[in-house]
């Protein structure tokens, strides 16, 4: 590399840095931080997690009746579908030329 393209990216990459620090200077103090307007917040927080809990324990409640799984009749069930073939994926070398075996152009 050149010296002048050295110096160009030392220049640029300082650049950079002295926006960036900038940046971090210049940013506001998150809203979330304040403790006075946070009351509504903490409020909506511990309604949704009551909610949660509720839902909760009502889907633990739910119970399921799994004995048709194990019913002679499902377990005897066949499968029909046929299964999938392997196919070489890609190409040795992805950047030959392509040639096409039928070559007609209907254009």
């Amino acid at each position: 590399m050149g010296k002048t393209a050295t110096n160009l990216s030392i220049v640029l990459g300082l650049i950079t840095v002295a926006f960036a620090g900038y940046y971090m200077y210049t940013m506001q103090v998150s809203p979330s931080l304040n403790f006075e307007s946070n009351e509504q917040t903490t409020q909506n927080m511990l309604n949704n997690t009551r909610v949660f809990i509720e839902r909760s324990e009502a889907l633990n409640k739910v119970t399921m009746d799994v004995s048709f799984f194990e019913d002679e009749r499902f377990n005897s069930l066949k499968s029909y579908s046929s299964p999938v073939q392997a196919r070489p994926e890609g190409r040795e070398d992805p950047f030959a030329e392509v040639y096409s075996t039928s070559r007609s152009s209907n254009f």
